[in-house]
């Protein structure tokens, strides 16, 4: 069925009830039955309704239309599925209505009455979600324009592959969370899956296979998974990505077994199936790094530390500290505004200083200013480091100022071209340890850490 042939028979159920569509309706349901962003959609139209009125008003209004006369859930991204289904539905029914007598044809009554014992259409598929061991989302402070921006490259623009990366403790896994619970009803399945102990992606794709069919089928084969993203629209979340990566390189590769998990990322990043899938990682992986500046499909988002109005916000809500507007400043610069450090500063000026943070900010002189679980997360980020990562991230310790990459390699005491230095320092920046493009620096935490660290 083409979109002409289905639109014309939407038109047909909706006249029966005397609503016939209008020119944007139209417009609208033949551009999402080509998988058309809704900005493409919007540039057939533009000239009769502002694009706000479009995914507010046109939009909404027409999904929810037909899926009253369909009796199925449908929506920008579950649209041809329900139609075909009740077009299939419709001729079928028709085929088993007897032509020889009127005595025969059922009657208006007995219509309605199979209507609504739903024997015309099926019920409304119910929605499935499975949170695995998802943390509690309560109060997320200072990402409302993260959440904001990865809604509207979902939902508006049509993204369908997703990196949110950052440094250890940075909040990734929270804002994820936080997403998930504000879409997940644009889509028929949602699945979040932590990789802590990463499954293979055998493993991994019979586990999201055999919950998309509803149990039905349990296939290792990644086209079945694919098959289903495609044509159901699905939500998927993977927590921790970069326990898939191998430690120890800079050429972005992944560890013996898991190699697979890139055709994995290749496969959604170019398919385009209806479906959306969001990775969290400490680095970006180098196939999105490839593939995001060919599609508005794919999409990375680094994400940095909570700004100075946000780290009071959140220092705050842990309990009552007497600090003042300086201090403030001063903890989220020294700290890059990571929740997790902020959360252990918060945990010792209660316990140890009675909430005063000057108290706490005097005793920062005399050693360094990180606690045991953000050293802990600093030292997993520091180990997975390849050698020629480690002498140009201590290179620019020493140096305590940012570098070029001449300069980088004049200072480096071990022979490295040109080439090497430039790779390496691309590795960095997916892995959010260094800043800049012209002259680079080290991020503070970790500059605090290799200062402070025990030599080996």
């Amino acid at each position: 069925m083409n979109a002409d042939e289905a639109l014309k028979f939407v038109e047909e159920l909706l006249l029966e009830q005397g609503k016939p569509l209008n020119d944007l309706q139209r417009i609208m349901f033949r551009g999402a039955w080509y998988g058309k962003t809704s900005k493409e959609i919007y540039q057939e139209c533009s000239n009769r309704c502002s694009y706000e009125h479009l995914i507010q008003n046109v939009g909404p209004e027409l999904w929810k239309r037909l899926s009253d006369v369909v009796g199925d859930r449908v929506s920008k991204r579950n649209l041809q599925g329900p139609i075909e289904r009740a077009r299939e539905d419709r001729s079928q029914l028709e085929a088993s209505v007897p032509s020889n007598g009127s005595e025969h044809m059922p009657s208006e009554t007995y219509m309605m009455g199979d209507l609504e014992e739903g024997l015309l259409w099926d019920d409304p598929k119910p929605k499935r979600e499975d949170w695995d061991n998802v943390p509690e989302v309560s109060a997320v402070f200072g990402r409302d324009k993260d959440v904001q921006l990865l809604e509207e490259r979902i939902i508006v623009n049509g993204c369908r592959l997703v990196v949110v990366f950052g440094t250890p403790g940075i909040g990734k896994t929270t804002l994820a969370a936080k997403l998930a619970h504000k879409i997940k009803h644009q889509f028929d399945y949602f699945i979040w899956r932590s990789l802590d102990r990463p499954p293979t992606l055998q493993a991994l794709t019979a586990d999201l296979v055999q919950f998309l069919s509803n149990g039905e089928e349990t296939s290792t084969d990644l086209s079945r998974l694919l098959y289903y993203l495609r044509n159901q629209p699905c939500l998927i979340v993977l927590d921790g990505l970069e326990a898939v990566l191998r430690g120890g390189v800079h050429n972005g590769a992944y560890q013996d077994g898991y190699e697979d998990y890139s055709e994995l990322l290749k496969r959604v990043g170019q398919t385009g199936p209806q479906s959306c899938l969001i990775l969290t990682s400490w680095e970006k992986p180098k196939e999105i790094a490839r593939m995001e500046g060919e599609s508005q499909r794919v999409f990375a988002l680094k994400l940095d530390g909570l700004g100075e109005l946000a780290a009071q916000e959140f220092l705050t809500a842990k309990g009552a500290f007497s600090c003042t507007e300086s201090d403030w400043r001063l903890i989220a610069r020294r700290y890059e505004g990571n929740p997790s450090a902020l959360n252990e500063i918060a945990t010792n000026v209660r316990e140890v200083f009675g909430g005063n943070v000057e108290h706490f900010l005097e005793h920062l002189q005399y050693g360094t200013a990180l606690f045991e679980d953000i050293r802990s997360l600093l030292d997993r980020q520091f180990n997975r480091l390849s050698d020629l990562e480690r002498d140009i991230v201590e290179c620019l310790v020493t140096r305590h100022e940012p570098l070029t990459i001449p300069e980088i390699l004049q200072a480096v005491a071990r022979p490295i071209s040109i080439i090497e230095v430039q790779e390496v320092l691309q590795s960095l920046l997916r892995r959010s340890l260094i800043e800049g493009s012209a002259r680079y620096s080290l991020q503070t935490l970790m500059t605090e850490y290799i200062t402070h660290r025990p030599l080996d």
